[in-house]
């Protein structure tokens, strides 16, 4: 599960519901849109509300939330959501160095440092949420470097 940290941050992020995607998607992931992340969260109801890994066929709406409005806030993205590197583990994540990236798969990866635009995360501390969790500010560079 990736959550917004704190329910005010609703009231800050735009929201995309109609997003759709060539391939299925779990939910919980990032993808790119017109040049935009977005975190697809889509709201389950019935049978599958408590499940996880629930993925949505190939061009489904979904609502997909811009993670650049979320500048400076916190995300909460549990430890399935981070790929690791050769011989990388959660143990390897340190609060305030670590930098973080969207990959081709929609989870996290561990980069040396900020891109040179776009959206990235900068691990603040590790906590737990469904299981072993990092807390994600949300860091935003534009093609200028600013």
């Amino acid at each position: 599960m990736i959550k917004l940290e704190t329910i005010g941050m609703l009231d800050r992020v735009v929201i995309n519901p109609v997003i759709k995607v060539n391939a299925d998607v779990a939910n919980y992931t990032f993808v790119t849109d017109n040049g935009e992340t977005y975190l697809i969260a889509n709201t389950i109801t019935g049978d599958d509300a408590y499940k996880e890994n629930v993925s949505f066929a190939a061009n489904e709406c979904l609502n997909g939330l811009l993670v650049k409005s979320l500048e400076g806030q916190k995300l909460v993205a549990d430890e399935k959501h981070i790929a690791y590197g050769s011989g990388v583990t959660y143990a390897d994540i340190t609060a305030g160095t670590t930098l973080m990236k969207v990959n081709d798969a929609g989870k996290l990866v561990i980069c040396d440092s900020a891109p040179s635009s776009g959206v990235y995360f900068k691990v603040t501390d590790k906590c737990t949420l469904t299981e072993k969790a990092v807390k994600l500010m949300v860091l935003v560079v534009d093609a200028t470097g600013e």
